[in-house]
């Protein structure tokens, strides 16, 4: 099994028909103070399994660390089962976590990491910067 998107957004949704709509990709997030809270935001995660997989149950772990690996803001575990596909072809499972208020203590850089069975699989970072309010004056 592999990860074939990992990405953040402002918004994603999966319709019936299976069809994965992201809006807003970001990278990077901008606070006047901290602790700063990010009103919401999604993680996107798609699986490719192959054929060997079908039927597999596994659990799918998503952590946020901060860039010491001392803190982690997010941690969510699923326990899922790899669908049968058709013709012996791959299958892509979408899974996306909806997160609201995440609170980063600090400046710096945040890591996700995607994990299966407790392997990391992928991971990306979020770079969280402060800044200051234009035209303030300062």
């Amino acid at each position: 099994m592999e990860v074939s998107i990992l990405l953040v957004a402002d918004y994603a949704n999966v319709t019936l028909d299976g069809k994965l709509n992201i809006m807003g990709v970001f990278h990077n997030i901008n606070a006047l103070s901290f602790p700063a809270a990010h009103p919401e935001m999604h993680l996107i995660t798609q699986l490719k399994a192959g054929p060997a997989e079908y039927e597999r149950a596994f659990t799918l772990e998503i952590k946020l660390i901060d860039e010491d690996a001392t803190e982690t803001l997010v941690d969510e575990s699923f326990d899922l089962v790899v669908p049968r596909g058709t013709a012996g072809q791959s299958v892509y499972m979408n899974h996306l976590l909806r997160m609201v208020n995440v609170r980063f203590p600090k400046p710096g850089t945040y890591q996700f990491s995607v994990l299966v069975d407790r392997d990391e699989k992928d991971s990306i970072p979020i770079e969280v910067r402060q800044v200051s309010m234009v035209g303030d004056g300062s």
